[in-house]
């Protein structure tokens, strides 16, 4: 039996949009994060021949639950929680959409998506020379979004809508860029930039055509269709370069390479830092904990643990 969704003849992303405007009682920050992540599942479904809200069934959803879950274990996030999101997104606009009928989807159950794994064994780090042969073999803006993430830590939606003149100006008067684009939650966050990321920003402001780095004549959905359409061919993913600033940073502020850097388990981590570099244990844990606070915010999170995914 087909369910009643009364949102008229509406296009299914408009329909889904003006529903969370409508009915749902989150805040505008939250309203968008919404659309934004429902604008990707209606990208998702068109591809797939559905653009309407009446063809959408449990099954449908499903799916796009285990394709999210393919693209957890290819890489293409960091852990879990950001294809809960996506797919949280989806259960709330067809829930209100339905007036409550919609049955919710479940992440793990329903379409197995695992559950957070914040230390990992092995770096997901993209090596400096991996990272220079992959922009050689990828297009100009494409790779001017990729060095703006490794050395801001820019998290890709992040990257496609700074603004490198601004930022350059922003660096010149206060020396930090400042970002408030697409951000996880809507938090803002200062990032310090130096001498190399003053030129990075530089050759960005070349290829920019707008008040961002998505093409002028081009929605950010479509864009980031392309772009992840080009990863997908030369075999990597964005957020390996959050990793690669992570580690860095780790070695400029304890001038040590991280636990995953070292191929150090975290369990022992503090005695091997300590080791290598000559001082007493308790200096060593509290020398790691304020950098792992310091990347996290960093890289716009406010937990120490959350720095676990990236350094081990």
């Amino acid at each position: 039996m087909s369910t009643n969704y009364g949102i008229g003849s509406r296009d299914m992303f408009s329909a889904g949009r003006m529903v969370l405007r409508a009915r749902s009682r989150n805040g505008f920050k939250t309203q968008d994060d919404y659309i934004d992540r429902w604008r990707l599942f209606c990208a998702y479904a068109d591809e797939h021949g559905i653009n309407k809200m009446e063809q959408i069934d449990r099954d449908f959803v499903i799916s796009y639950g285990q394709h999210l879950q393919q693209q957890l274990k290819a890489g293409v996030y960091s852990s879990a929680s950001a294809p809960k999101n996506y797919l949280s997104a989806v259960n709330c606009v067809l829930k209100l959409s339905t007036e409550g009928k919609w049955q919710t989807v479940r992440p793990g159950s329903d379409c197995g998506i695992e559950r957070r794994k914040y230390i990992p064994k092995t770096t997901k780090s993209i090596p400096k020379t991996k990272h220079t042969q992959i922009q050689e073999n990828i297009s100009e803006r494409i790779a001017h979004l990729l060095a703006l993430q490794r050395e801001f830590g820019l998290r890709f939606k992040e990257s496609c809508l700074l603004n490198p003149t601004i930022a350059l100006k922003h660096v010149e008067k206060y020396g930090f860029i400042s970002i408030t684009s697409g951000t996880k939650g809507g938090r803002p966050r200062n990032v310090p930039c130096t001498d190399r990321g003053k030129v990075i920003l530089e050759q960005a402001i070349q290829i920019q055509d707008g008040r961002a780095m998505i093409p002028k004549a081009m929605t950010y959905i479509k864009f980031r269709q392309e772009c992840y359409a080009q990863a997908q061919i030369a075999g990597f993913n964005f957020h390996s370069e959050r990793h690669a600033y992570a580690q860095n940073r780790y070695r400029e502020i304890v001038n040590a390479p991280s636990p995953l850097e070292a191929g150090w388990e975290h369990k022992g981590r503090i005695e091997k830092l300590a080791e290598y570099l000559k001082i007493p244990f308790e200096a060593a844990k509290d020398l790691d904990k304020r950098a792992r606070l310091r990347i996290s915010i960093e890289l716009g999170h406010s937990r120490v643990e959350i720095s676990n995914a990236y350094l081990g």
